[in-house]
């Protein structure tokens, strides 16, 4: 059931992700390390089993069909620069329903400040576990978001850990 929800949501976003793509820059992967162009970051991608998805022009996406898991890097520019780290990291759950909130604390990204959240909660009547880190650095915001079906949470949550750990900013 989660995965023809969370394919459909692939496919949604797949014809404008693909007509966007036509024109865009290529991904650049090598050697596992994913450095999207524009973005000023650089991430090691894990391999087994995850498959990557452009999003947008330079955003991409992680799919594990095993486990129905995503992985998204989503970076966008901060219209307004006053806005809290806090503040950013509630806009990212916005339209989310019976959220139940596990985690929440301030930590370090690659020496920038950010908000680590894992939650439950409901997205068109399919419950979700999500784990997020959200990283304000110079004016943009970073959002590392990672979710699936609560009970297959914890089979790959390690990957995204392991991504955690190797991303790193390029303009520091």
């Amino acid at each position: 059931m989660y995965y023809f929800q969370i394919k459909y949501v692939i496919r949604w976003l797949g014809v404008p992700c693909f007509i966007l793509m036509l024109g865009c820059a290529q991904l650049q992967v090598k050697d596992g390390i994913l450095s999207p162009p524009h973005k000023n970051y650089t991430v090691n991608i894990p391999g087994q089993g995850w498959e990557m998805i452009k999003v947008g022009k330079d955003d991409i996406a992680l799919w594990h069909k095993q486990y129905h898991a995503m992985i998204a890097f989503i970076s966008s520019d901060i219209e307004n620069k006053a806005l809290s780290l806090e503040m950013l990291n509630s806009q990212l759950f916005i339209g989310m329903k019976n959220k139940k909130i596990l985690l929440n604390e301030s930590m370090l990204v690659d020496n920038q400040e950010a908000m680590h959240t894992i939650l439950i909660c409901e997205i068109d009547n399919h419950t979700l576990k999500i784990e997020s880190y959200v990283i304000k650095f110079g004016n943009k915001v970073y959002d590392l978001v990672y979710w699936s079906p609560p009970d297959l949470f914890d089979y790959i949550r390690k990957d995204f850990e392991n991504i955690i750990k190797t991303f790193k900013f390029s303009n520091l």
